[in-house]
């Protein structure tokens, strides 16, 4: 495993293990075989290797290499988990190399960009006298779900480093901000009925069609006022909607899942009450059907970094970038930002890969993503 140098091989070799969030597949074993490959590969190249429990048989991983100072301590996040792959129409975790591309599930979000960074911190342990300070690359699970990895890795590590990047996709353009998310489900239980009488019945389907007419006006208008500068507009979507046992049973139970982005300075909980006392008000003309609310399952705040701060300048002067960015997806950077630590995201990629049926990362990227990392790692932690 030791011989996994470059950045494509180190993301071949993590493409080709399964690494499925077991929340999007209760069948999948989660991060494990990915979390052991890189604890071979850092204990092989004379890493200081750490793993942390997050989960019942999932965990974080850090490597890390302390060069003559324990600060400045600059730290690389990237996650091991993945979506799910259902729909795909590459081979998921086949690793395959063509047209220029890396293919398969985690290519893009996020194996090919946690690569770049396991061969920038290679290159800086080989390179001792360029630089002094510790560098850290946190690998972490349940990005994709819940952020628990990086909310685990915060609350165990005895000191925070001084400044972190986030490698999610972002063509490598610098990113000082993001928006947060606020996930919950809302139930309608009516009464089932023989669907040729189903007057006897209350249809939860139909009367759940009533609060999605609601939340949809609600996301046009009111969440539409909700904004700041360069993050445009707080919004609403329903994901998912589920419902009833049969097509000649009237339906007894139906859920949705509602996503909300949120921004700086929007209270996610308070978002979440106003919409249950909408739906309270607005849905009481529907009788005989009761109303239940699961959650919020995800309550992420957004996170912006001052364009000013010395990171975002020192990141932007390297990649020769004029001004810094801001994307509307969540990331593991909002908890690290909420404890106090400079974040920025900057990765190799496209967002708009991640997920895909199709998902790659192209060489070039990957060879871009290392060259960026390794440039910013000298300018945070130059040898005085």
């Amino acid at each position: 495993m030791s011989t996994a140098t470059t950045a494509l091989d180190i993301a071949q070799a993590l493409v080709r293990l399964p690494s499925v969030n077991p929340d999007y597949d209760p069948a999948s074993p989660g991060e494990g075989a990915v979390t052991a490959w890189l604890e071979n590969w850092g204990r092989a190249n004379g890493f200081t290797v750490l793993r942390q429990p997050v989960l019942p048989q999932r965990e974080n991983l850090l490597l890390q290499f302390r060069n003559g100072a324990d600060h400045p301590h600059f730290m690389l996040n990237g996650h091991t988990d993945t979506v799910g792959v259902g729909g795909m129409t590459i081979a998921s975790f086949g690793g395959e190399v063509r047209e220029g591309r890396l293919w398969g599930r985690g290519a893009s979000d996020m194996k090919g960009p946690l690569a770049c960074m396991l061969a920038t911190a290679l290159h800086l342990k080989q390179t001792p006298s360029a630089w002094r300070g510790t560098l850290t690359v946190a690998c972490m699970a349940d990005e994709e779900f819940r952020f628990r990895g990086v909310t685990a890795m915060l609350d165990q590590l005895p000191a925070l480093p001084d400044f972190a990047v986030v490698g999610e996709p972002t063509r490598l353009r610098v990113v000082r901000g993001c928006k947060g998310c606020l996930r919950f489900s809302i139930h309608a239980v009516g009464r089932a009925a023989h669907s040729s009488k189903p007057h006897e019945g209350r249809s939860a389907v139909v009367a759940m069609a009533h609060a999605i007419l609601e939340l949809e006006r609600h996301f046009s208008t009111r969440l539409a006022q909700v904004t700041a500068p360069g993050f445009g507009t707080s919004t609403g979507s329903i994901g998912l909607i589920s419902g009833g046992t049969g097509v000649n049973i009237v339906p007894e139970r139906c859920t949705i899942q509602v996503d909300i982005r949120l921004l700086p300075g929007q209270d996610g909980q308070a978002t979440l009450t106003e919409i249950q006392a909408l739906l309270h008000e607005k849905c009481r003309q529907v009788p005989e059907v009761q109303w239940q609310f699961d959650g919020p399952s995800v309550l992420d705040p957004s996170f912006e970094m001052p364009a000013a701060h010395p990171l975002v300048q020192t990141a932007c002067a390297v990649l020769s970038q004029a001004e810094p960015e801001i994307v509307f997806f969540g990331c593991d950077a909002s908890k690290l930002a909420a404890r106090g630590v400079p974040v920025i995201v900057l990765g190799p990629g496209d967002i708009a890969q991640a997920h895909t049926v199709d998902e790659f990362i192209s060489l070039a990227d990957l060879e871009a993503g290392t060259d960026a990392y390794t440039r910013l790692a000298f300018a945070l932690m130059p040898r005085l």
